[in-house]
């Protein structure tokens, strides 16, 4: 894979949602604003494992950068 691919896929993903991983969208709320995101109400074990894995990653590209 190339990567300009990977930086396309990497975008794609960030902007398919503003929230933070363990978060959704509110509708009707503007992305970035106060109270744009809420915590899930329910998730599986596979969900948080993943969610979790998506803010250790967060973290270590803002380390790197």
């Amino acid at each position: 894979m190339t990567t300009a691919k990977k930086s396309a896929k990497k975008a794609a993903k960030k902007s398919a949602s503003h929230c933070w991983p363990g978060f959704e969208p509110v509708p009707g709320k503007e992305p970035g604003t106060k109270g744009s995101c809420k915590p899930k109400k329910t998730q599986t074990a596979g969900e948080k494992k993943a969610d979790a894995k998506a803010a250790a990653a967060s973290k270590r590209e803002k380390g790197n950068a």
